[in-house]
């Protein structure tokens, strides 16, 4: 996947219209976030990158998951059940849908609470410059568990 040439010349190129210096370390990382639909921790996306044979560290993953979070390029999703923080690529707006038993994480493209911002925006006077929203609640595959534990009492 990370060796997707196509992928990594659009890394490059989201850097470059985030004003963020383009290095190979960042087109990596970038690009495995721009593919990825399970919203990886950092711990997630540098062992990848070590089993794919990419020379970064650790300290590297982390300070350009910091870098794009302030520059707006990816988000902070949740913290998982070992207590490391959860990213997403936030180029197409979107919330999320997270399972409070497993940790699963789904994203849900509605624009419709975007009408939330202009609400509150409206309501307070205040300069809206983004939100996250995040439903919690029980995955299907965790309410069937659910479903079979009470069934058995």
């Amino acid at each position: 996947m990370l060796r997707d040439s196509e992928m990594l010349v659009a890394a490059a190129q989201k850097l470059k219209d985030y004003e963020i210096k383009s290095t190979p370390q960042r087109q990596v990382i970038l690009a495995y976030l721009m593919k990825s639909k399970t919203h990886p921790s950092i711990e997630t996306i540098y062992k990848y990158l070590k089993k794919n044979d990419f020379n970064v560290s650790l300290a590297t993953v982390y300070n350009t998951l910091q870098l794009f979070e302030q520059k707006k390029l990816v988000i902070e999703v949740a913290v998982d059940k070992t207590g490391h923080m959860r990213y997403d690529y936030f180029d197409n707006p979107h919330y999320h849908m997270i399972c409070v038993n497993c940790g699963k994480i789904e994203d849900v493209f509605d624009d419709a609470y975007r009408q939330f911002e202009k609400t509150a925006a409206l309501d307070t006077g205040y300069k809206v410059f983004g939100s996250q929203y995040e439903v919690l609640g029980l995955c299907p595959a965790c309410q069937r568990k659910e479903d079979k534990i009470s069934n058995r009492n």
